[in-house]
């Protein structure tokens, strides 16, 4: 399942998916309703990365979707520390 490094950022989208579905319940003041989408980017763009039927065969695609990644992670990080600090306040 990990001979593609592919595979790996797949996981990866996925675990942050999950930990960003289970913070409205660690967490409720931190969760906004645009995380929804976030969840749903992390979580379809994970599977496409994890399937074992490739969906995407040029390797345009897969830089597209690396690219994609990485902003995304980034950004939803930097959001809830901002929202931390908001919060403690």
């Amino acid at each position: 399942m990990l001979n593609n490094p592919l595979n790996l950022i797949g996981i990866i989208l996925i675990v942050i998916a999950l930990i960003l579905g289970i913070l409205p319940w660690i967490r409720p003041q931190n969760f906004r309703r645009q995380d929804i989408v976030l969840i749903l980017v992390f979580l379809i763009c994970g599977s496409i990365l994890l399937s074992q039927q490739r969906w995407y065969n040029k390797e345009l695609t897969q830089f597209n979707l690396i690219l994609l990644t990485l902003p995304a992670v980034f950004y939803t990080f930097e959001n809830i520390t901002l929202r931390n600090r908001n919060n403690q306040k």
